[in-house]
Parts: structure tokens; sequence; C-alpha cells
């Protein structure tokens, strides 16, 4: 095998050729992949701490809603709870209202009966005679009654 200039200004342009090629398109080609890769990476950890944050909301959301229905269902009590008190108030106020106006009422029926049944006693001598004197035709005098007679039979009939 013979080395002549050939081979050696071959390998030398060989070498010259990689080292131009590796300043003009391998450097900037290398350092544009660089940047792309540079790039791609911030933007994933860019994306992971968006997900983190938006996980971090969903989390912050899913506790506000779970403190949201707690409060609403505490305030629902809360006014169940108040409305039941009220009802058992008006129908306290009610039933006293009613058991007043039914004792005054039944203390004017008894005063009422109490009169008439007083009254009815003073006139049963004089209705006696006017209803045999009716039927039979002539006065037939009685000897009055006493006024516990009276309510005797008035209490049996009644």
């Amino acid at each position: 095998m013979e080395f002549n200039a050939t081979l050696l200004v071959s390998s030398i342009s060989f070498v010259i050729f990689v080292i131009i090629m590796n300043q003009i398109l391998y450097k900037p080609i290398l350092a544009i992949m660089q940047q792309r890769k540079d790039y791609i990476d911030n933007n994933k950890l860019a994306v992971d701490e968006h997900k983190k944050h938006a996980k971090e909301l969903l989390d912050n959301k899913d506790k506000k809603i779970v403190e949201a229905n707690k409060k609403s269902r505490d305030i629902v009590a809360a006014t169940v709870e108040s409305l039941k008190e009220e009802e058992s108030r008006m129908l306290g106020n009610t039933r006293a209202e009613m058991n007043s106006y039914f004792n005054d009422k039944k203390r004017i029926i008894a005063d009422e009966k109490n009169n008439t049944v007083n009254n009815l006693a003073f006139n049963v001598a004089d209705i006696a005679n006017n209803i045999t004197t009716k039927l039979v035709g002539y006065g037939v005098a009685f000897d009055p009654l006493s006024e516990d007679e009276v309510k005797e039979v008035i209490r049996k009939n009644a």
C-alpha cells in the first residue's frame, strides 16, 4: 500500500471539511436541538405546575362545596327548628285562646241555665194552675212547691 499525496490531501481535506461542517452546520443544528429540548422541558415543567395548581383548585373547590353543603344543612336545620318552635308556640297560644273561649261559653251557658232554672222554679206553680184550669175547667189550688223539689224534678228531666 502506497501512501501518496492524494491520500494525505484527501484526509486533510476531509478533516477540514468536518471542522467546517461542524462550525457551519452541526453546531447551529445542535444549538437549535438544545433550544428545542429546553423549550419542551420548560413547557413540560409548566404543564406539570399547572396540573398541580389545577388539582389544588379542584381540592379547594371540593372542600368549599362540602363546607357550603354543611352550612346550608345547618341553616336549614336551624330554620326548621325555629319554625317548629314557632308552630309549637302558636299552637299553644291558639289552644289557650280556644280553652279560654270555650270556658267563657260554658260559663255563660251555665249561668243562663241557672237563670232559666231559677225563673222556672218560681213559675212552676203558676204554670201548673193555668194548665189544670184549661184542662179541668176550674182552678185547683196547689200548695207551693219548695225550690229544692222543683230543682230535683228539673234535674231528673233535664
